[in-house]
């Protein structure tokens, strides 16, 4: 599935953390990893304490110095320093992307302006949003350490509509790659986690919202389980939970499971019983979360299931 996996980053060290993950699925899928850095306009003389690449000379030589440790590990490697000052980085990743075949874009998140700013989801939301490949997000550890990817689980978070079940196929893909196995969830509210018109309604008819929440609850575990064995039936070893509680809070705390290597998640769904994957959502358990996540172009979907 992934041949071309494309890296921007910005020079720092927070930003080659990314290198792990992208490392093991371009060793598991025998993928080129593709090397980017966009020289930003007006960009700031400093990223994270360290000198920021400010021409394209300085630009080539950092990549071509990652890509011979890459190399070292028999991974084949690519680079490519964007010369033009940018104003707009993710229109130019979205180019690069597109113009080199590139089927995954891996991004390292962290906050502060232009490449950096992607904890506010601006750059990787934009990415997702202009482009088709898939995107891979992570977040750094501040102390500087990188933890090793040896994912032994692949999350996929559900919310029994086909918009969400875009995310299957892939997630059975990486699983089979690295050697994981899938484990299904589904979040469904409790009295005091429902939102939006739900929560009115809650207030004013307690005991007839739990009601009606609790047996969401059944038709949750009824779906997960068709969706298991739909995906047992094709070899995949696949286990299946339903969660009660606010959603980003149960995602954050079954991401936090033993064993979660990656999050492979669609981004977008109108429909469904907590209807979760707004825009901002996968920004917001990123924040929340050291696990990697991997984002699918948001899609319409109108056959969408019941729950």
């Amino acid at each position: 599935m992934y041949r071309r996996l494309l890296v921007p980053l910005d020079g720092s060290c927070l930003a080659e953390t990314i290198l792990v993950v992208v490392e093991r699925l371009a060793a598991a899928y025998r993928a080129t990893v593709v090397l980017l850095h966009v020289i930003e306009r007006g960009a700031p003389a400093t990223v994270h304490g360290e000198r920021h690449l400010r021409t394209a000379v300085e630009a080539q030589t950092y990549l071509e110095g990652l890509a011979a440790r890459l190399s070292a590990g028999g991974i084949a490697v690519e680079t490519h320093a964007h010369d033009v000052p940018e104003g707009d980085v993710a229109r130019s990743i979205v180019a690069h992307a597109e113009e080199g075949g590139a089927d995954l874009i891996a991004l390292c998140t962290h906050g502060g302006g232009g490449l950096r700013d992607l904890l506010v989801g601006s750059i990787a939301q934009q990415v997702l949003r202009r482009g088709t490949a898939p995107v891979l997000l992570t977040r750094p550890d501040p102390s500087g350490g990188t933890a090793p990817f040896a994912p032994r689980t692949v999350l996929v978070p559900l919310d029994g509509t086909a918009a969400a079940e875009v995310a299957l196929a892939t997630a059975q893909d990486v699983a089979r790659h690295v050697g994981a196995a899938l484990h299904l969830v589904m979040v469904v509210a409790t009295l005091g986690t429902v939102r939006g018109e739900r929560q009115a309604l809650a207030q004013a008819l307690p005991m007839a919202t739990r009601a009606e929440l609790d047996l969401e609850g059944e038709d949750a575990r009824r779906y997960l389980d068709e969706v298991a064995d739909r995906l047992r039936a094709g070899g995949t070893a696949v286990t299946a939970e339903v969660r009660r509680g606010d959603t980003l809070s149960a995602l954050a705390d079954e991401a936090a499971e033993a064993g979660v290597g990656v999050v492979v998640m669609a981004t977008h769904g109108h429909a469904g019983v907590q209807a979760i994957w707004a825009d901002s959502v996968a920004t917001r358990l990123l924040a929340r979360t050291r696990v990697p996540l991997l984002l699918l172009h948001m899609i319409e979907a109108d056959d969408r299931r019941e729950t």
